[in-house]
């Protein structure tokens, strides 16, 4: 067989081509960086190790001392109708102001949703109370010599949760692991990939998972934030006003502490710098929430200057009919807590492969649950168009 020749100047194309060594950058580029920063912030915050798949705890609040009126009462009326149940919130001797006029009364008797009244104690006359009027207990009065009347608490609630099993397994034959590649190589390539992956998984559970147990599977389902959250939902808000803003987030500074932190996707983030461009404040590139990035400050009315992270990934989903791509969630942190299993915490189990199999199986496995006090220190604002 002749041996092949070639005439002239060898130029790169008569190599063979597995001759040639291949410009490579020696690592990968990713699609998209870590953007979980509520996990980031809950492996921060302070956590509690829980001893069984039901986590506990335990609510209360100061007795009520507010509430509106259900029907609108003439002057010379002594029974006033209030919301139903929050009757209860009175006793004989209150005294209760009407937040229209200022008239004082003082409450006689009390039902479930009635109480009566001696008019017009004081200054001011009686006058016409109307529906959805503020009705304050500022006080309560007795006669000297009296007994101390009727006894009245809150009643204690008790908030549950369970544990949720989080698994991602990946393995690789021994052989794969063995040759020589570009880049970290694997595992170590999916290592680190997987455990951004485990990460998104837990964030995503811990703000949207239902809360549920399954005795027959010994299976529980951790109920992330939204679970918990019911009083201050605002839905379809459409195109964010400043009225629409400051009465939800009225609601939701209400109660709690001011630890309060606001994760909004991107559409409604860029509404709020352009809503409140006297009172947004950008962040530094120093500027965290507990490892988190933050993207800017709110300063104003609400006695603190609260921080916005924007969820940059929850921009990938659309805005409307209430999906993710047009929320702002503004969470509490004083009242959340992240409860890992004991011994149960995010791992790397290694060589998990079946004796004999000529692999290598590898998992990140974590078992916790979520702690989700108060839940009106709390609230969503859903459907932000623009």
């Amino acid at each position: 067989m002749a041996i092949a020749t070639a005439s002239g100047v060898v130029d790169t194309d008569a190599l063979v081509a597995d001759e040639k060594v291949v410009d490579m950058q020696n690592q990968f580029r990713l699609l998209d960086v870590d953007e979980n920063q509520f996990m980031t912030i809950l492996n921060k915050l302070p956590s509690q190790q829980a001893i069984r798949e039901k986590v506990n705890w335990l609510e209360d609040q100061y007795f009520p001392n507010l509430t509106v009126l259900a029907a609108s009462a003439a002057s010379a009326d002594t029974v006033l109708t209030v919301t139903t149940g929050e009757g209860d919130y009175f006793r004989a001797g209150d005294l209760i102001r009407f937040g229209r006029s200022g008239e004082v009364a003082e409450v006689v008797s009390a039902s479930a949703n009635a109480i009566t009244v001696t008019r017009a104690l004081g200054s001011v006359a009686a006058a016409t109370a109307q529906t959805g009027e503020d009705i304050l207990i500022i006080g309560n009065v007795s006669a000297q010599g009296a007994d101390y009347g009727v006894l009245k608490v809150t009643t204690r609630v008790l908030g549950y949760n369970y544990t949720q099993i989080t698994r991602h397994p990946f393995g690789f034959t021994n052989t794969e692991t063995v040759i020589e590649t570009y880049g970290p190589g694997d595992p170590a390539n999916e290592i680190a990939k997987k455990l951004v992956e485990h990460k998104r998984a837990l964030e995503n559970q811990a703000l949207n998972g239902p809360r549920k147990y399954d005795t027959g599977l010994s299976k529980g389902w951790m109920g992330g934030v939204t679970e918990f959250i019911s009083t201050n939902v605002t839905n379809a808000v459409g195109t964010l006003s400043l009225t629409a803003l400051d009465s939800a987030l009225q609601s939701i500074f209400q109660h709690g502490s001011m630890s309060k932190v606001i994760f909004a996707a991107p559409t409604p983030a860029a509404a709020l710098s352009r809503l409140l461009a006297n009172n947004w404040v950008q962040a530094s590139p120093s500027d965290e929430v507990y490892g988190a990035k933050v993207s800017a400050f709110i300063n104003g009315a609400y006695g603190a200057s609260v921080p916005v992270i924007t969820k940059r990934n929850w921009g990938k989903e659309q805005a409307a009919n209430g999906q993710r791509g047009g929320w702002m969630l503004v969470l509490d942190l004083a009242y959340i807590k992240k409860r890992p299993l004991r011994d149960r915490g995010t791992r790397l189990l290694r060589n998990r492969q079946a004796p004999g199999v000529d692999s290598q199986v590898h998992e990140y496995l974590t078992e916790m649950s979520l702690e989700v006090a108060v839940e009106k220190a709390h609230g969503i604002l859903k459907g932000i168009t623009g």
